[in-house]
């Protein structure tokens, strides 16, 4: 590594970087940090006023703690003139609006229209059967069938067959002596007359089905609807109206004179029909009648008293009653204090300055702080969420006091789960990042809770707790363990606080201890349901979804090894190489890893212009002019961004993608190039347009990250090694340095943290790495008997070489990787 120190001299030389390098995705750095300024002030301004509001005491509303029978710790007037509303007073006005609402029942005044209708179509079945002749069936499926087998029955016969289907037709049942009635006078049309006219005499009265509940209404009458035209009438006599069992009875009566002429045994029989078939043409409309009174109560309007402006509402050391206490919740409801408007804008002004400076300092001095705009949005979301959550708890916890007196209001605050909050940052941005979100969530939370300063302790210990348990997340179900170690912190918290207060053996501190381990549970449950859902709205790439990536079986690297099988075994080769260079250097093991097995699967587009690839086949490349070969090589890494983007890949892997070969020079091509134009210029002898070493470039931007300088490096080392014929170890070290000289030289990892100690562990993994897949084969010799020639070996290997061919063959090889390399751009 000696080399790299000779080249820090030449870059402090080094040529200003041209335009197009500088100007990334068309936008220049000054214009990005212009462009980031506004989403990132009005993301500030917008979370200090949400902190000004949650942190403000008594915000919008005055809070009342009193209670009736409790005692007032000082002088309370009304700063206003106001009313207040009797609820007693309303309440007895809406019940009697209620009451004086009538009840509403429906009339059919078509009943009797509905009974003929029905009784008559039934009869007129019947008596169809004794007009049909005999041989000839009734038309039913039935009797057409015995007709066909030669069976013939009696109307009388098939009016008993269908006896049931008469009672079901009419919903009632009937006697065997009514119906033998029936039959032997063929179902005659005076049944229908004599029924009609029995139901018509007792129906126009009104028939009601339950006389006792109307009656209960006998004081107010009700409203009687018809049901036909809606027409309403109020009726108070309610006697006269008819049960079932007085219509029943009157039909009796009734039928004496009506059938006077009638045979007994009809007579009776017209009568059970009748009373059988008998609805109630009164009903009671349940749902109409309760909308009435809801609606009669609810155009009452409240009925108020009013209150003076400096009206002694109650003095200090006075138990306070109900009409007190509605006083100090009506002033609390409709009070607005001017000074309120202040306190929000004081507060939310010292909120912003405190959030710009902790993101500023900690931005400049803290290395993986996040400061781009989608993190800053990220850190909002989650804070914002959680303080919202905390300034709820204050009311849930005194209702739940209220309801439960050995539920503290403090037990509430201990099931929230603050611990998530640092458990999703630490999973998204390291745990230096988890810490500094800790402390910040711990003092806000606490803030926003009255200032209680126990609770920044307890959120502060439990969150750094989550931070510790989250380090290393690459299962979903870390989270879990950690809420779980969350839990228990939380129960050493509250027995040390209420110890401190000399209050251990109470039941109100077995509920705490019991809120406390669920609160830390419930932070992994929350941070293991949400981990996946912010993954995909902010398109983070965390170690779990590094590892799913990593698996052989996913469909892009499924492809990249059918379709460019020379690039895949490359990529697994500088994955490999990637693993143990940061694992050297500390950096992300993982990450470089998985982006390493994607880097170039741009060349699945065009597998068959790049060399590893090319196996068998013809060089495209030699039919081309130099700057097509240049287009088509660099096309490749935004080929590969967009196939990333496609398969949802995730940020960090699509900027490796895009930075695996920074703005180095495809050398091969280049040099091609000029030696192209040297020779036109020869030939012609006129002027050649010249050619631009920007358009041999790869458009970068440079690697930004360890992990992506690690992928550039490993990327030019491999492809560079399979050009060595015998890779000896010196060989292999000489060449490594090489390309990392090279590489550090042409300021390429300018732009990445890359240190010369990193590069030298850097170098040393590559070439134990390289010198495994290098390794030396034990050269089997040949046999000797001459019977065997031809035959495999016991390996499986059927080829011999001559010694001469090794040496020719080497030789040949020296040269075509000379030739390789030269391509590369890497000599």
């Amino acid at each position: 590594m000696e080399l790299l120190k000779s080249k820090l001299h030449q870059r402090t030389g080094a040529k200003k970087a041209p335009a197009s390098v500088e100007r990334r995705n068309g936008v220049l750095p000054n214009e990005g940090v212009v462009s980031s300024f506004w989403p990132r002030f009005l993301l500030l301004v917008g979370f200090s006023l949400l902190l000004g509001a949650l942190a403000t005491p008594h915000y919008m509303v005055l809070s009342v703690h009193y209670q009736v029978g409790n005692v007032a710790d000082h002088d309370i007037k009304a700063a206003r003139d106001f009313l207040v509303i009797d609820e007693a007073a309303t309440q007895r006005k809406r019940m009697a609006a209620a009451d004086k609402s009538l009840a509403v029942y429906d009339l059919d005044e078509e009943a009797v229209q509905h009974l003929r209708q029905r009784f008559g179509t039934i009869l007129a079945d019947m008596r169809a059967l004794y007009q049909q002749p005999a041989e000839t069936g009734t038309g039913t499926e039935a009797t057409r069938g015995e007709s066909v087998l030669g069976i013939h029955k009696s109307p009388k016969q098939l009016a008993l067959e269908q006896k049931k289907e008469f009672e079901t037709k009419l919903g009632i049942t009937v006697s065997e002596a009514d119906y033998a009635v029936l039959m032997q006078e063929k179902f005659d049309l005076r049944f229908e007359d004599a029924v009609v006219e029995l139901a018509d005499s007792v129906l126009a009265s009104g028939v009601v089905g339950n006389k006792s509940l109307l009656l209960s209404e006998v004081q107010k009458g009700v409203v009687l609807r018809s049901v036909q035209s809606g027409a309403e009438e109020q009726v108070r006599d309610l006697l006269s109206f008819l049960s079932i069992e007085d219509a029943r009875r009157r039909i009796l009566l009734r039928a004496s004179a009506l059938l006077e002429d009638e045979d007994r045994r009809v007579r009776i029989g017209v009568v059970h029909l009748a009373q059988g078939l008998l609805q109630p043409n009164i009903t009671f409309n349940r749902n109409e009648t309760e909308l009435r009174r809801q609606n009669a109560v609810e155009a009452v309007k409240p009925v108020f008293f009013q209150v003076k402006k400096g009206e002694m509402i109650v003095r200090e050391g006075q138990r306070l009653g109900e009409e007190q206490v509605l006083k100090l919740q009506t002033q609390a409801e409709g009070k607005f204090e001017r000074g309120v408007i202040f306190t929000i804008l004081g507060t939310s002004l010292l909120g912003g300055l405190l959030i710009w400076l902790a993101i500023h300092v900690a931005g400049k001095y803290i290395r993986q702080f996040p400061i781009n705009t989608k993190d800053l949005l990220f850190l909002a979301v989650v804070l914002g969420i959680l303080l919202i959550l905390a300034k709820i708890s204050g009311g849930v916890a005194e209702a739940m006091n209220n309801a439960f007196p050995f539920i503290s209001n403090a037990a509430i605050f201990y099931v929230l789960p603050m611990a998530a909050g640092a458990m999703l940052v630490t999973i998204f941005f390291g745990p230096t990042t988890g810490i500094v979100c800790a402390f910040f969530l711990a003092l806000l939370a606490a803030l926003v809770l009255d200032r209680q300063i126990n609770l920044l302790f307890y959120y502060l210990v439990g969150s750094l707790v989550a931070v510790q348990g989250v380090a290393v997340c690459r299962d979903r179900s870390t989270p879990l363990r950690a809420g779980l170690a969350v839990g228990l912190a939380n129960v050493s918290v509250i027995l040390f606080m209420t110890l401190a207060y000399g209050r251990v053996l109470t039941p109100q501190t077995g509920v705490a201890i019991l809120f406390g381990l669920v609160g830390g549970v419930l932070s992994g449950v929350v941070t293991t349901g949400l981990c996946p859902l912010a993954e995909m709205a902010f398109h983070y790439t965390t170690d779990v979804k590094l590892l799913e990536l990593a698996s052989m079986d996913r469909p892009l690297l499924r492809e990249l090894m059918v379709q460019v099988p020379g690039t895949y075994h490359h990529s697994l080769i500088v994955g490999n190489m990637v693993e143990a260079a940061a694992k050297s250097i500390g950096a992300n093991s993982l990450l470089a890893r998985v982006a390493a097995y994607y880097h170039d699967i741009g060349k699945i587009k065009k597998p068959l212009y790049f060399v590893e690839n090319q196996v068998g086949s013809e060089n495209k490349h030699e039919r081309l002019a130099p700057s097509m070969s240049s287009l088509i090589l660099t096309s490749h890494v935004k080929d590969g961004v967009d196939l990333a983007k496609q398969h949802g890949l995730g940020q960090d892997i699509q900027d490796i993608i895009q930075q695996h070969h920074g703005t180095s020079v495809i050398s091969f091509f280049y040099q091609k190039a000029l030696d192209l134009q040297d020779r036109l210029r020869s030939s012609k002898g006129g002027e050649v347009s010249p050619v631009l070493v920007e358009d041999y470039r790869y458009p970068g931007p440079k690697p930004q990250t360890k992990e992506a300088g690690l992928v550039l490096l490993a990327d030019a080392v491999e492809a560079a090694c399979r050009t060595l014929a015998e890779p000896t170890v010196a060989r292999i070290q000489g060449l490594v340095q090489k390309i990392i000289n090279k590489i550090f030289s042409d300021g390429q990892l300018d732009e990445c943290e890359l240190t010369l100690k990193d590069l030298h562990q850097i170098a040393k993994s590559f070439i134990q790495i390289l010198m495994g897949i290098s390794h030396q084969r034990v050269e089997y010799p040949e046999p000797a008997a001459k019977g065997f020639e031809g035959k495999a070996r016991a390996n499986g290997d059927t080829g011999y070489r001559s010694a001469k061919r090794d040496r020719d063959g080497a030789r040949e090889d020296r040269d075509e990787g000379e030739e390789d390399l030269k391509r590369l751009g890497m000599s």
